[in-house]
């Protein structure tokens, strides 16, 4: 791994992760990981909307099939089941008829979000306790090579205000027939205080011109099964 350091920003560059599915190995993700600690205030272009107010949410284990035992809550319209609803979308970026093909929200959902290139959408903030650290979601793209999925996740303590993000990058692949889940993706947690920060997903395309579906946005609260 190649270690890069710039000031406060730490960039990592991991080398490419396979998943075996369905007979095929497809690169969900060649993983370019950034974190960065911010002052209070920062980042606030990222905060779209007020947050979303704390709250239980039903979990279950929606990637078991692919040998993901962990609890996932999905994120608050994160099926995209009621149009653009605490979703900021811009570039282009829409809902669209066309589930991801495994349905793990429900049989009866039909619906997920396009993003062209240069589009971007970003989720509604919400309320996230210490040690809910994964997010995992559905993707398929136009199978063009050298096309990005390019993943925010943008964390702000509720005690003082600073801000931790990590970023990905999921890789389009040619040799891709259809909707996957990607791999897990890890999101920074501040460590101390009250135990609860709030989340803010953006999601972007960036290399190759080409567009992306994602579907069913879940995070995990890591806890034992």
């Amino acid at each position: 791994m190649n270690t890069r350091t710039r000031g406060s920003k730490i960039e990592s560059a991991d080398s490419r992760r396979r998943c075996r599915f369905g007979g095929f190995t497809r690169v969900l993700a060649a993983s370019t990981l950034a974190l960065v600690v911010l002052g209070a205030g920062a980042q606030t272009a990222l905060a779209y909307g007020t947050a979303l107010p704390c709250a239980s949410r039903a979990e279950s284990a929606v990637f078991s099939a692919w040998g993901d035992k962990a609890t996932y809550f999905r994120v608050s319209n994160g099926g995209f089941e009621n149009g653009s609803t605490d979703w900021s979308l811009s570039g282009g970026a829409k809902v669209v008829s066309g589930n991801e093909t495994y349905k793990v929200g429900g049989a009866a959902d039909s619906h997920s979000l396009s993003i062209p290139f240069n589009g971007v959408a970003e989720s509604r903030t919400f309320c996230v306790s210490r040690g809910e650290d994964t997010i995992r979601l559905f993707t398929t793209n136009s199978r063009v090579t050298g096309s990005v999925l390019h993943v925010d996740a943008i964390v702000t303590s509720a005690d003082n205000g600073n801000v931790a993000t990590s970023a990905f990058d999921v890789n389009g692949n040619p040799a891709s027939s259809g909707w996957a889940p990607t791999i897990q993706l890890k999101i920074p947690n501040m460590l101390g205080g009250s135990g609860t920060e709030q989340l803010t997903l953006r999601f972007s395309t960036r290399g190759t011109s080409a567009t992306w579906n994602i579907d069913d946005v879940f995070v995990d609260p890591f806890k034992s099964w």
